[in-house]
């Protein structure tokens, strides 16, 4: 079962989808694709590890789709997040910071991810932020991850057995 849950910053998402792993009873592993670059996100890491529960294995690994499959079945997967995997495939590939730099067609890879999900025995709930509400950035770099993001929001939430968007703290269960 694969489930996405959308959410702006600060919206409740990583706790909703958190409850959601943890209710699903079975053993819970995080994939975090993120490398920590200072201080401050690393204390961010540290808060985000904190309030889940010790048990739970947290696995950093780019390469979310292949992580995902080497899960053992049954285990809970919880991929936090959509975008710090976007942001991150950008900003190895330079995409982020150089407006003349190409930046990779992440649609295949987000379409792998959803397949790898849905055929895993065990749940999987996707963290996602939704971006898109703001104004058009100024830099190219924010505007390559405002459509990265979209184009993998909606590559998952075609094969999603559920999504929900989190608004204000109140879950929103978005139709197909």
């Amino acid at each position: 079962m694969l489930t996405l849950v959308h959410g702006a910053r600060r919206s409740g998402k990583s706790a909703y989808a958190e409850r959601l792993a943890l209710e699903s009873g079975a053993p819970v592993t995080v994939l975090a694709p993120l490398t920590v670059t200072d201080d401050e996100m690393a204390v961010r890491v540290a808060a985000h590890r904190a309030r889940r529960p010790a048990a739970w294995v947290t696995v950093e690994r780019l390469d979310v789709a292949a992580a995902l499959g080497e899960v053992e079945p049954g285990r809970t997967v919880l991929l936090d997040s959509l975008g710090t995997w976007v942001a991150e495939r950008l900003w190895r590939d330079g995409a982020l910071d150089d407006a003349r730099a190409s930046a990779p067609d992440l649609r295949a890879e987000a379409v792998a991810l959803a397949e790898a999900a849905v055929a895993r025995a065990g749940t999987t709930v996707v963290v996602c932020e939704e971006a898109g509400w703001g104004p058009v950035p100024p830099d190219p770099g924010t505007r390559r991850w405002l459509d990265a993001l979209g184009d993998a929001a909606q590559a998952l939430s075609a094969r999603a057995d559920r999504a929900v968007l989190i608004v204000a703290g109140r879950v929103l269960e978005l139709p197909r």
